[in-house]
């Protein structure tokens, strides 16, 4: 387990607002381990009511309670948390680092749910912004098409194009992607419905197809090199026998194509796009 994790599962927390647009209970919450002023401490300190440039980025995640999920038709109810912190050891099943590390907390400001950290970030960088430098950045295209590989094998219903940041702070080979908002995902039944459809139809890079390949050998029960080894019982506490099955079977059928998957079906974008 690294430290984020760690600091995650076991930080007090602190809420300090809600992200209005969220069609489910979505709240930025502050770990206060390391500073452990409330926010009515930090407003009589700073002479004013803090704003999110007042605190530490390192201290803030993104909460998403049970009890705030709007109950889906499609979806069982209650298991969106979960199904956030599955995307993200599938992520890491993948060796992707595009979904912020994200933890289970029984006991969070409003009952059991997700616990994710959080990204600072441009709102206006996303992923339709990035779209015209596919082309010419080819270490863009192979993280695009990593990010699409991920969610053609977590069967992701819902991949806006603000469901994809850019972390302040470009890395030394450009934009650092981040991934988010993963509650409707590893459904049975094929849902995929998103923005990512620049590269359809191209070949996976040899990374991908690797990452991809040691998914389904993770779940198919064979020997599993890391860091997929241990994906399948990760999963197994976090998903239906049936959903952990289909995410076998999405992984093998992309291997077997060999090539990022073409829209399909009558929705396959989401609404809004952004």
């Amino acid at each position: 387990m690294d430290g984020v994790a760690a600091r995650l599962l076991a930080a007090p927390l602190e809420v300090v607002g809600r992200f209005s647009d969220a069609s489910n209970a979505t709240l930025l919450v502050r770990m206060v381990d390391r500073d452990p002023r409330p926010l009515e401490a930090l407003a009589a300190d700073l002479g004013r009511e803090p704003t999110l440039e007042d605190l530490d980025p390192a201290d803030l995640a993104v909460h998403k309670p049970r009890d705030g999920e709007r109950p889906l038709w499609d979806f069982p109810t209650g298991t969106l948390h979960r199904r956030e912190v599955a995307a993200h050891a599938v992520d890491r099943a993948l060796g992707a680092g595009l979904v912020p590390t994200t933890v289970l907390r029984d006991d969070g400001p409003f009952g059991p749910g997700s616990l994710q950290a959080f990204v600072p970030h441009d709102p206006a960088r996303h992923y339709l912004a990035l779209r015209p430098d596919l082309a010419d950045d080819a270490v863009l295209r192979d993280r695009v098409a990593l990010l699409a590989a991920l969610d053609v094998v977590i069967d992701n219903a819902d991949r806006k194009g603000g469901h994809v940041l850019v972390a302040d702070g470009d890395g030394p080979v450009g934009p650092r992607l981040r991934a988010v908002d993963h509650g409707v995902t590893f459904n049975v039944d094929p849902k995929l419905r998103t923005v990512v459809w620049d590269l359809a139809g191209t070949p996976l890079p040899d990374a991908v197809r690797a990452a991809v390949a040691g998914v389904a050998a993770a779940l198919d029960g064979g020997t599993a090199p890391s860091p997929a080894a241990g994906l399948a019982d990760r999963l197994a506490v976090l998903l239906a026998p049936e959903e952990v099955e289909a995410t076998r079977a999405r992984a093998e059928a992309l291997l077997a194509a060999g090539h990022l998957p073409e829209p399909t079906g009558p929705n396959p974008l989401p609404w809004p796009l952004v």
